[in-house]
C-alpha cells in the first residue's frame, strides 16, 4: 500500500517545545528521511527549519523552535535518498504555552497576595490574557487560520513583554 501522509502537533510543558508525530499509513521504500518545516503566519521560517526527523528516530519527535508564542503551520515532506521531496502533509497550530506559564505565575501571585484581585486593572488583565489566548486556540481549532490566531497572540503578547504595567 503506498503511503498516505499524515501528521499531528502538539505543545508540551515546555513553551519552546512541538511534538510531531508521523501518523501516516502504508509505505515507500523509496522515502529514505524526513524534514520538517516550521513556518510562522507571514510564511517565513521559524526556528532553525528544516529539522530533521530520521526514520530511526520513530513516529514522534520534539523539536524546539519557539522562542515566545506562535501559530504555525508545521510542513512535514518525506524525501528520497536525492532530498527530492516525495510526499508532504502539514498541520497548524496555535502554541500558546508561554502565555499559560505565565498566567499560572499570575495564579500564583493572587495565591501570595489575595487582595490583588480587588485590583481591577490585575484581574482585568489576567482576564483579557486568557481570551486573547483562547481566541488563538479556536482561531486554528474552528476558523483554521494561522493569520487570526497569530493576530491574537499578538495582542496578548504585549501583557507578557509589559507584565510589570500590566501586572
Amino acid at each position: 500500500m503506498p503511503l498516505v501522509p499524515s501528521i499531528t502537533i502538539a505543545p508540551t510543558g515546555n513553551g519552546s517545545e512541538i511534538v510531531v508525530t508521523d501518523t501516516s499509513t502504508g509505505s515507500d521504500g523509496a522515502i529514505t528521511d524526513r524534514k520538517i518545516f516550521v513556518y510562522q503566519a507571514n510564511n517565513s521560517l521559524l526556528g532553525a527549519s528544516p529539522y530533521d526527523f530520521p526514520l530511526s528516530a520513530g513516529s514522534s519527535i520534539t523539536i524546539s523552535p519557539l522562542d515566545k508564542d506562535y501559530a504555525v503551520t508545521v510542513l512535514v515532506q518525506w524525501v528520497d535518498s536525492g532530498g527530492v521531496s516525495l510526499y508532504s502533509a502539514n498541520a497548524i497550530g496555535a502554541f500558546v504555552q508561554y502565555a499559560l506559564l505565565f498566567a499560572q505565575t499570575l495564579t500564583q501571585t493572587q495565591e501570595a497576595n489575595p487582595n490583588i484581585i480587588s485590583d481591577q486593572n490585575f484581574m482585568g488583565n489576567k482576564f483579557n490574557l486568557f481570551t486573547e489566548v483562547q481566541s488563538a486556540l479556536n482561531a486554528i481549532v474552528n476558523g483554521q487560520s494561522v493569520f487570526s490566531a497569530q493576530t491574537a497572540i499578538t495582542r496578548y503578547q504585549k501583557l507578557l513583554n509589559n507584565s510589570t504595567y500590566y501586572f
